[in-house]
């Protein structure tokens, strides 16, 4: 069982003297340039998240092309000196976009709290949260630039990209001001590790999920075309009607003056039939 640490070792740099905070490192990420090579199909890639705090912290993974990658375990813990393999995969290669990016998020898990989704929908226990930036590019592209000292001494990243993305944060990791705690009951502890295979087998379901699904757009656009023909098609018959009720109405029109015309002939000819046999008639 693992031997529960005190949380003087989150607030505090072990090695330092004086009792000041200090802007911890929980996790490092390898690598931070992630290639993603010019081809079709499907393109697998490894990320290796390592514990070096000296306490057992969460992590998870995010990124700004949700329906392009899986990532597995997208979620978890690391003990202390825990190494995790992180399998990232792009479903398709010529769907690859050059601002593809993931972050890698860490915070201290205290106690034996176990529930993987639960940890994130907490109030932050410290309000420490690390944030690394974690980049795609094609091969032949220049690796992330130096890094360089922080005021605090912290090595961070330079970034002048300036890029933009919903699901893309600060890569620099900092401390921000604690809250206060309010931690449910610690469930018991249970070994993520165990649910690798289900994760997989949820990932292949959520691929064929994903493949089912361009399919069914696919087909859905085929017949959204098929439809806006038939559309057309009725749109030009409704002016052929249209065309033929116009004429129809103007033989109506013309057939009612024959009769008109007709009648008025008829009315003449009686008229004048019995103006010849008048015997008083001139």
């Amino acid at each position: 069982m693992e031997t529960k640490q005190s949380m003087d070792c989150i607030l505090k740099d072990p090695n330092a003297k004086s009792n000041k905070p200090v802007i911890p490192r929980l996790i490092t990420v390898n690598p931070l340039n992630i290639i993603i090579e010019s081809k079709s199909g499907q393109i697998d890639k490894t990320l290796e998240l390592k514990n070096i705090y000296p306490c057992r912290v969460a992590f998870r993974i995010q990124t700004n092309g949700p329906t392009r990658y899986t990532v597995c375990p997208n979620k978890g813990f690391l003990s202390i000196g825990e190494k995790s393999m992180i399998q990232i995969t792009m479903i398709d290669g010529n769907k690859y976009q050059s601002n593809h990016q993931f972050i890698v998020q860490a915070m201290p898990a205290p106690g034996d709290f176990a529930d993987r989704k639960l940890i994130w929908k907490q109030p932050n226990y410290l309000g420490i949260l690390t944030n690394t930036r974690v980049k795609t590019m094609r091969p032949g592209q220049p690796l992330s630039k130096p890094r360089s000292k922080s005021p605090s001494g912290l090595t961070t990243p330079i970034d002048n990209s300036g890029m933009n993305s919903p699901a893309v944060m600060d890569s620099n990791e900092s401390l921000v001001t604690p809250s206060a705690p309010s931690w449910t009951a610690p469930v018991s502890s249970i070994d993520h590790g165990k649910y690798a295979d289900k994760i997989n087998d949820l990932a292949s379901q959520v691929k064929k999920a994903i493949a089912e699904k361009n399919t069914r757009a696919s087909e859905m656009v085929s017949v959204v075309n098929q439809i806006k023909s038939i559309e057309v098609e009725l749109d030009r018959q409704a002016q052929l009607v249209n065309e033929m009720s116009e004429r129809v109405k103007k033989g109506e029109l013309q057939y009612s003056n024959l009769v008109l015309h007709e009648r008025t002939i008829r009315s003449d000819l009686e008229r004048m039939k019995n103006n010849d046999m008048d015997p008083f008639g001139p």
